[in-house]
């Protein structure tokens, strides 16, 4: 499982360095793919593939046929080098804003990994700990 949050940045190449703790688990390889907030995702193989049957799953309606392309299309699968970076493809970075030489937050969200500019974040943090703060239990 993935869990904490660290800061990283992008190199000139488009790579970043993932955390020792999660290396581990992405021996296999990982696919990275765009996220609903405007985020990336990273997932080990195996669990892509569970994700992959869920979307093929939904009804192929016209939002069904939109959010297979979005999930497929924009995935890339990936191996770490042997300094712990996994590369990300340009149309990638651009989705999630992420510039050369950029702060990147990078979570570890159970059995993903998230990657966010770490401005964007920032705020998306703030909203999520006062709706879970919020929350009646």
């Amino acid at each position: 499982m993935f869990l904490g949050e660290y800061s990283h940045s992008l190199d000139d190449k488009g790579r970043v360095v993932l955390p020792s703790s999660y290396r581990s688990q992405l021996d296999d390889g990982c696919v990275l793919t765009k996220g609903r907030d405007g985020q990336l995702m990273i997932y080990p193989v195996e669990v892509f593939r569970r994700l992959a049957e869920e979307v093929r799953a939904q009804p192929q309606d016209r939002k069904g046929r939109r959010v297979s392309r979005t999930v497929f299309a924009g995935a890339d699968h990936q191996g770490l080098d042997k300094s712990g970076r996994v590369l990300i493809k340009p149309d990638l970075r651009e989705f999630a804003g992420l510039t050369t030489g950029s702060e990147i937050s990078v979570l570890g969200v159970y059995e993903h990994i998230e990657l966010w500019d770490s401005t964007r974040y920032s705020q998306e943090r703030v909203a999520g700990d006062e709706s879970y703060v919020d929350e009646e239990g």
